[in-house]
């Protein structure tokens, strides 16, 4: 057998087969396009998703006022890339001497005389990289007094946001000068200077920590007191009373509920609400917006047994088994902490977390979420929507200075913060009470003053406030174990005669379990004893007195009988009719049909049935404002769901659109509408009586946006770079071009201006 060689055993190619390898050939070069998208892709995901939207936009900010601060010392324009280039390879190439403190040529005093060191803050650090933002860190806690918590920030968000982003791991770890490769590496935030600065501020945060500044907790009895005085300040009954009657078949028109009683109404149910939520759910309503950014479409609820249940609390019904076991699923899509979860591998649970069930809590009525969240949607929907929410509206939106809730933007947290602030100086509470006051009072609850028997575990707390399995030594440790361990070693009482021994068992449980003891008994018996003595001695007081007010009333009656017998008309006055003198009114009572709420400071709080006659639905319900006076309206309430959004339009990831686009959204409320802001009808289309008669206060607002719409489309044929052109306050939002139309207006001739 002859073995062919390799090239006689190949065959003879044709032309055909050798155009397709060389289109093969051509061809390859895709995967290489390919290749760059997907690099684009992974950093875009990284820039995305590597941490919340929240802290990504605080971090940048912080990167961004390190950068500013850091350029405001050189005058001298910024150095090209060419020669950035060469700086970089200066660090990273060229040999150094042979320890890192030689190759420090700079001390700390003149480091900012390095050419690198404006360049300190850039996406790739360089030698001076550490030192600036140990100077950077020095100037914010020890300059300007800032907290050491804003400090830690500003050292992560450069650690994570600016430099610490290189190639691999090469600027990740410990900062050092690598003698092998002649360069710096690791990451300058984890520098020996950086952790310094950050241990010094740390200690001077806990020299100064005599006044303590994080927030006190709202305690039950805190939310029990909040409520009263919304009660005492509000006539919340007449609220309930509609919600219940609407819920029966009525309509909202026929209850004649007058403006300014609305508005009051709105602003109370809309707190008490919110802190009822904030309570239970333990949310945090500062920048994080867990709790008000909450909408629609975050709560699962079954509206038909729901509203069985809503009618029974209504109607101050005891609740049935079944009724204690419904409940509506809140969702906090926006909870701090969820990433610590899906780093950890525990993506299965995450399924399941930031997922609570609320159920009834008529005992708790000031912390019952259950009922609360219900009427203040209830409310919402009757009373300012005449309709059911949508799914993007959010469950406390904003109400503006003309009494219109706008759905489609949340509140503040300055709102939040005044509300808290003007309730608990309201319910004479004293105190530092920020937005996680909420948070804090309902953890504590929940884990040691909760009865006996319905505490909660350590694990369960951490579930349901999302904090993460790593932060049971600090986090939790200071909203739960500082206080109980301030508890158990608080010997305030050692004198009294039964001590509660708060040492022995958490939050002193055992005092209310176990047995009484012989003395205590005594002790008991005593008391009982004593008082009893002391009814005797009342009991016999009260019999002197009655023995002698008898002879009083029979030596009275003798005197009358013998006047009888010897008339004398000189010894009697005239009396006049009882019919000719005016009776003084009752004191007002809130004329309620379904609920009322006892105000009674010193008794728990409960539903109870009124005893005052039901609304009369031919006349105007009158509010018992919290002054001696009533306030009476004859306002009429607006067209429920009528809203003209503001400008700035608030987009749906909490920030606002710039005022240079402000006469856009403009336009576009007035030619499409804006259904994610609730106006649904563009304003073109608006009838005349929606913006007239009982919607007046719609008017200004209405014939402003129409000036500026009309002067785009009619003057300038919806050109905008004419507009612009002939308008460049548009740039500086739509007030100060408002007031450019109105001056072409005028020079016109189209508008009169009024007389002042």
């Amino acid at each position: 057998m002859v073995r062919l060689s390799k090239s006689s055993a190949k065959a003879p190619q044709s032309p055909n087969c050798t155009q397709k390898k060389a289109a093969r050939k051509k061809g390859s070069a895709t995967p290489k396009v390919v290749l760059a998208d997907i690099q684009k892709c992974k950093d875009l995901g990284i820039e995305t998703h590597l941490q919340a939207n929240n802290t990504r936009a605080n971090y940048a900010g912080h990167v961004r006022r390190g950068q500013q601060w850091l350029a405001s010392y050189f005058k001298t324009p910024a150095i090209s890339e060419s020669e950035r280039g060469d700086i970089a390879s200066d660090d990273l190439l060229i040999p150094m001497p042979s320890s890192p403190a030689s190759f420090d040529m700079h001390s700390d005093n003149d480091a900012h005389d390095d050419p690198a060191f404006k360049d300190a803050f850039d996406r790739i650090p360089n030698r001076c990289s550490h030192k600036a933002l140990a100077l950077f860190m020095s100037l914010k806690g020890f300059h300007e007094n800032l907290s050491k918590t804003t400090v830690e920030s500003i050292r992560s968000a450069l650690r994570r946001c600016g430099t610490c982003r290189g190639d691999g791991d090469t600027y990740r770890g410990k900062w050092h000068f690598d003698e092998v490769r002649r360069r710096w590496e690791g990451n300058p935030a984890d520098s020996a200077d950086v952790y310094d600065v950050l241990s010094s501020i740390k200690h001077k945060a806990s020299a100064e920590g005599g006044n303590r500044t994080h927030s006190m907790a709202m305690t039950k009895d805190y939310m029990d007191r909040v409520l009263r005085w919304h009660q005492a300040a509000c006539p919340l009954e007449i609220a309930l009373h509609m919600i219940e009657k609407t819920m029966s078949g009525a309509q909202p028109s026929d209850l004649h509920l007058d403006f300014e009683t609305r508005k009051q109404l709105t602003q109370h149910l809309e707190q008490i609400a919110l802190a009822a939520s904030g309570w239970t759910l333990w949310t945090r309503c500062d920048l994080c917006f867990e709790l008000i950014k909450l909408q629609r479409k975050d709560i699962m609820l079954d509206v038909t047994m729901l509203d069985g249940v809503l009618k029974s609390y209504l109607a101050n019904e005891t609740l049935t088994m079944s009724d204690r076991a419904s409940y509506f699923e809140i969702f906090l899509s926006n909870r701090k902490g969820w990433q610590k979860k899906v780093d950890k591998g525990q993506w299965e649970v995450d399924l399941r977390s930031n997922h609570y069930k609320i159920y009834p809590r008529p005992e708790m009525l000031a912390c019952d979420n259950f009922f609360w969240m219900l009427v203040w949607i209830k409310w919402l929907e009757f009373f300012h929507y005449g309709r059911t929410l949508h799914p993007n509206d959010f469950l406390f939106p904003v109400m503006g200075a003309n009494s219109v809730v706008h759905p489609g933007q949340p509140i503040s947290h300055d709102t939040v913060q005044k509300w808290i602030n003007e309730s608990t100086a309201g319910a004479g509470i004293l105190g530092n009470f920020s937005t996680h006051c909420f948070r804090r009072g309902g953890a504590q609850y929940w884990f040691m003053f909760a009865p006996v028997g319905q505490r909660w575990t350590l694990a369960k707390v951490r579930w349901w406030g999302g904090w993460a399995e790593g932060e049971h030594r600090d986090t939790l440790v200071r909203y739960l174990l500082d206080e109980l361990h301030a508890y158990e070693t608080d010997y305030s009482d050692a004198l009294a005669p039964i001590s509660r021994g708060a040492d022995v068992s958490l939050a002193s449980e055992h005092a209310l379990a176990r047995p009484a003891s012989t003395e205590e008994l005594r002790m008991v018996h005593a008391s009982v004893a004593a008082d009893v003595n002391c009814l005797r001695n009342d009991i016999s007081s009260v019999n002197n007195s009655l023995h002698s007010l008898t002879n009083v009333v029979v030596q009275a009656a003798c005197t009358t009988a013998t006047a009888l017998q010897h008339p004398d008309s000189s010894r009697f006055s005239v009396v006049s009719d009882l019919s000719c003198t005016e009776t003084p009114s009752p004191p007002y009572a809130p004329p309620v049909g379904g609920v009322s709420i006892t105000a009674v400071s010193a008794q728990p709080l409960i539903l109870s049935r009124p005893v005052a006659s039901k609304i009369a639905t031919s006349h105007s319900i009158h509010v018992k404002a919290s002054s001696p006076s009533a306030r009476i309206t004859s306002r009429q309430l607006p067209t429920p769901g009528l809203v003209i959004p503001r400008v700035p339009v608030l987009r749906p990831n909490g920030t606002t659109n710039p005022k240079t686009k402000s006469w856009k959204d403009i336009v576009t409320h007035w030619l499409v509408g804006d259904p994610d802001q609730g106006l649904t009808t563009p304003l073109k289309d608006w009838p005349r009586e929606w913006y007239q008669g009982a919607n007046r206060q719609f008017a200004s607002k209405y014939h402003q946006r129409a000036t500026i719409a009309l002067e785009f489309i009619n003057q300038y044929d919806s050109n905008e770079a004419r507009f612009l052109a002939a308008y460049p306050e548009a740039e500086l939002g739509h007030t100060q071009l408002l007031k450019a139309v109105n001056k072409a207006c005028t020079a016109r001739g189209e508008r009169v201006s009024r007389t002042k």
